[in-house]
């Protein structure tokens, strides 16, 4: 399995880590690409770390709608998965608040704590 991140994967990473934890294997390889820029540095990761034909999976955080459609062609004409992270997430909470996304990576550890508050609700 690979994650690929136009930041550090930090939030990928977390996210297949506890999706792996829910089943019985020792443990789960993950493999990470980060600061992606653009999809030939993209082809050159997978040309490298991905062997023709082998079954794997692309989870990926990257916030730009261009570079994610392109990473799910490349990926769909090499015959692998690919499981968009963030793009859902994005899109809807763009239509619940009104506003465009910044698409800026690397924001969550600068500004989560300053802009998420949460409300533990077993104690409502």
């Amino acid at each position: 399995m690979h994650v690929l991140s136009d930041a550090l994967g930090e939030t990928g990473l977390a996210l297949v880590r506890a999706a792996a934890i829910q089943f019985r294997r020792e443990s789960v390889v993950v493999s990470r690409l980060t600061h992606v820029e653009g999809m030939e540095e993209v082809r050159r990761y997978l040309d490298r770390y991905v062997p023709d034909g082998s079954a794997t999976v692309l989870f990926h955080t990257i916030l730009d709608e261009g570079l994610r459609e392109e990473l799910r062609q490349e990926a769909e004409e090499r015959g692998m998965a690919t499981v968009d992270l963030l793009g859902p997430s994005l899109s809807m909470l763009e239509r619940l608040l009104g506003e465009a996304p910044m698409d800026v990576p690397g924001l969550v550890v600068e500004r989560e704590s300053r802009l998420v508050r949460s409300i533990d609700a077993r104690r409502l």
